[in-house]
């Protein structure tokens, strides 16, 4: 039987899916633009993660579509369509996921996957304050029973959701909280991850290091003033607190740096 899951908005189901893969080591970049136009949902060093409002055979295929219009721009990493089983034709969307395979396309369907149902489970339980509300379970009763048939197409998600937890997980980094944070940013500042960089900001905020937490309040508000152009002056605000302050902040060059 398919678990049933429901979220109020693809957003949250982004939301809960990028948590699980962070909570497991991954380092997890959200809605990040293609040089081309688009975006990609989830974007880790192994995925390139596209969650389409449902996976109902239209939606699959407009998600194809989608995901290979963009792959180019992430050659190193796997496309992934993830979402919940459509309870509407769902034999017709294992199919598809069959199919897709061949293309090396991998679908994730996420009330499937044993770890990440362990996970929102615990999520439902006890709701961060802004998960509140918006995660929910559904009628037990909504579930769809898998036919015998299907058994064989479903051991598949499965095998993935265990390989994805072992020979896919990325090592821990067993750096300082504020190394880090350090690390995180300058991984979001590259692909222009806002919520990412914002988050890390936070955390370098409150370094004991006062280098660090001027050079974070002076980013931040950077960003949050002048939007995904504030990206261009991490170095200029590095460089200037290295000479007002004699701080010694490392000046990492990025293809728009100056």
């Amino acid at each position: 039987m398919t678990v049933a899951i429901e979220f109020a908005s693809s957003e949250d189901l982004r939301t809960a899916l990028g948590r699980w893969l962070e909570d497991y080591g991954h380092s997890v970049h959200r809605q990040v633009p293609c040089p081309d136009g688009g975006m990609v949902d989830l974007l880790t060093p192994i995925y390139a993660v596209l969650c389409p409002p449902t996976l109902t055979p239209p939606d699959l295929w407009a998600a194809v579509d989608s995901i290979q219009a963009r792959q180019q721009n992430f050659p190193d990493q796997r496309p992934v369509i993830a979402g919940l089983t459509p309870e509407t034709e769902p034999e017709a969307a294992y199919d598809i996921a069959e199919q897709l395979k061949a293309k090396g396309i991998e679908v994730w369907f996420l009330d499937q996957m044993p770890p990440f149902v362990e996970y929102f489970t615990g999520l439902t339980a006890e709701p961060l304050p802004e998960a509140r509300g918006r995660f929910n379970r559904r009628n037990p009763l909504a579930g769809c029973l898998i036919s015998v048939g299907m058994a064989a197409i479903l051991s598949a998600s499965f095998w993935l959701a265990y390989r994805i937890l072992d020979r896919h997980q990325l090592q821990t980094s067993t750096n300082s909280q504020e190394n880090r944070a350090w690390e995180q940013l300058h991984s979001a500042v590259e692909v222009w991850d806002m919520d990412t960089a914002l988050a890390s900001l936070d955390r370098l905020s409150n370094s004991r290091n006062p280098c660090v937490s001027k050079f974070a309040d002076r980013f931040e508000t950077s960003l949050k003033q002048r939007g995904a152009d504030g990206f261009r002056d991490i170095n200029p605000i590095k460089r200037a607190l290295n000479m007002e302050e004699s701080c010694r902040l490392d000046i990492r060059e990025y293809d728009f740096s100056q």
